[in-house]
């Protein structure tokens, strides 16, 4: 019986998937942390909370539909709080940054603390106008990330569920949650497998698109460069500042310098001519680099698994 999650896109694209997603995850990132006026960090953190809290429902189809259907609100009684421990577990950052970050979503009303001491979010932050407008980017971006993947020739091992017609009026919310696992995802890939922590994850996600973004744009270099043992020479690769990438994550500089000093250290980048970080050729040739780049395949097939079986239909 074949594997529904294994990829279906031939060997020779993997490396391309990968800059395509990369690109992807920070752009809507991006989007969803502007909504919520914070930095990337605190962003992924309020995400966890989310969907630590809402979890269960999803594996119910009846609390699902209540979720997703706009208008409706789940019940305070469904949601299940998340203590701050926990979230600092599953994103491998210190109890102490965890803690602070969390306590920007509480100044903003984004997430509260219960009786236990475990933090929810409000469900009424559903119902911000920007946060509605960050949902309908995002849904547009996914379709448009989607049919990229499609171009590229990962499509869904799997057809629309029999209920997906019924999904179509909370779509856009769908979407969401599956790009917030598909977040969440990514990033517990880059803590475990290359053993950073979220901050540190981020900051190297970020170098490594802006090395190669020009690559990802152009259809002969992302054609010349997309398979697995197919990686960009330093020669192409473009340095990004720290100034750049603490810009780009909604970081402090001086916390983006910091931690990109611990990826100096642990040799997963290293300083161009210019003083900009780059992520040589040689740290990509590396097996475990390699395994991650076959992972992230898996990972996102299941992505685009998942949006079909939502109902997702690229025209």
């Amino acid at each position: 019986m074949s594997d529904p999650d294994a990829p279906t896109f031939p060997p020779d694209v993997r490396r391309h998937v990968v800059r395509l997603a990369g690109d992807f995850f920070l752009n809507t990132a991006q989007v969803i942390t502007s909504a919520i006026d914070t930095d990337l960090v605190t962003g992924m953190i309020f995400l966890a909370i989310v969907r630590a809290n809402v979890r269960h429902m999803l594996d119910d189809p009846e609390l699902a539909l209540a979720y997703f259907e706009p208008g409706d609100r789940p019940h305070e009684v469904f949601r299940k709080p998340v203590s701050v421990y926990a979230i600092a577990r599953e994103l491998r950052l210190p109890y102490e940054t965890a803690r602070r970050h969390i306590g920007k979503l509480l100044a903003k009303g984004l997430c509260e603390r219960l009786g236990d001491g475990g933090v929810v979010f409000p469900p009424e932050v559903n119902d911000r106008l920007e946060v509605r407008q960050a949902v309908a980017t995002n849904f547009h971006a996914t379709v448009r990330y989607a049919q990229a993947l499609a171009d590229a020739g990962v499509v869904a091992t799997c057809r629309p569920g029999a209920e997906a017609q019924d999904k179509a009026a909370y779509m856009p919310r769908e979407v969401v949650r599956l790009s917030s696992d598909y977040f969440l995802n990514t990033v517990a890939l880059l803590t475990t497998n290359l053993g950073l922590d979220l901050v540190e994850g981020l900051m190297f996600l970020a170098i490594v698109r802006a090395n190669t973004l020009h690559v990802t744009l152009d259809p002969t270099l992302a054609a010349t460069f997309s398979g697995l043992d197919e990686i960009p020479p330093d020669a192409l690769r473009r340095s990004v500042s720290v100034y750049a990438l603490a810009r780009e994550l909604r970081l402090p500089y001086e916390t983006a310098r910091r931690h990109g000093r611990k990826l100096l250290d642990k040799g997963l980048c290293e300083r161009a001519s210019d003083r900009g970080l780059v992520t040589p050729s040689h740290v990509h040739a590396r097996d475990d680099f390699k395994a991650s780049v076959e992972n992230y395949g898996r990972i996102t097939q299941a992505f685009v698994n998942s949006l079909a079986q939502a109902g997702l239909v690229l025209t």
